[in-house]
């Protein structure tokens, strides 16, 4: 997936400007993990999905002091949860790699294999059923984008940071 070019704009403050690109940025990281969702079903096919969250989460977390603090530590919460989940499938996959370089064709690797491999898949649907029923449930893209985009967060002296009414759309 290409992304779109980040214009900044000098004369603007960073508020601003977070309020005009992150949304985007938001957007698009939602439609990159739901088409990697839809392609590739393997663990390892998880790891770019992962990598994605975190240059996501490090991206935001600059802009911290433009946003209110209860809503903008929610949204960074739920976003921790992916990267944690997504890490424990990451870590199933890079402890097999590693085995299987330093344990090649012995009966013990097989073994290994097997349940590094079961563990690697379990966490890989766990990840897929959070991102589902919870991250990426209805609204909540909505929910990342009017916050980021000022209609529901940017420091301006009123009240911000609520998340949508449904219980279903509120992640954690």
């Amino acid at each position: 997936m290409s992304r779109a070019q980040t214009k900044w704009d000098e004369r603007k403050s960073a508020a601003a400007n977070a309020r005009l690109e992150l949304p985007r940025m938001m957007s698009e990281y939602f439609a990159e993990v739901r088409e990697a969702l839809a392609g590739e079903h393997s663990p390892a096919g998880l790891h770019p999905v992962r990598l994605a969250s975190k240059k996501v989460r490090y991206t935001l977390e600059l802009f911290r002091p433009c946003y209110d603090a209860a809503g903008f530590d929610a949204r960074v919460k739920a976003l921790k949860d992916v990267q944690t989940s997504l890490g424990d499938v990451n870590d199933a996959v890079a402890t097999w790699q590693l085995l299987e370089k330093v344990m090649p064709d012995s009966r013990q690797s097989a073994a290994l294999h097997k349940v590094l491999n079961k563990r690697a898949e379990d966490k890989a649907e766990e990840f897929r059923a959070h991102w589902t029923e919870r991250f990426d449930a209805e609204g909540q893209e909505r929910w990342w984008t009017d916050f980021l985009g000022g209609r529901d967060g940017v420091k301006s002296g009123r009240r911000s940071g609520s998340r949508p009414s449904s219980s279903r759309s509120a992640p954690g």
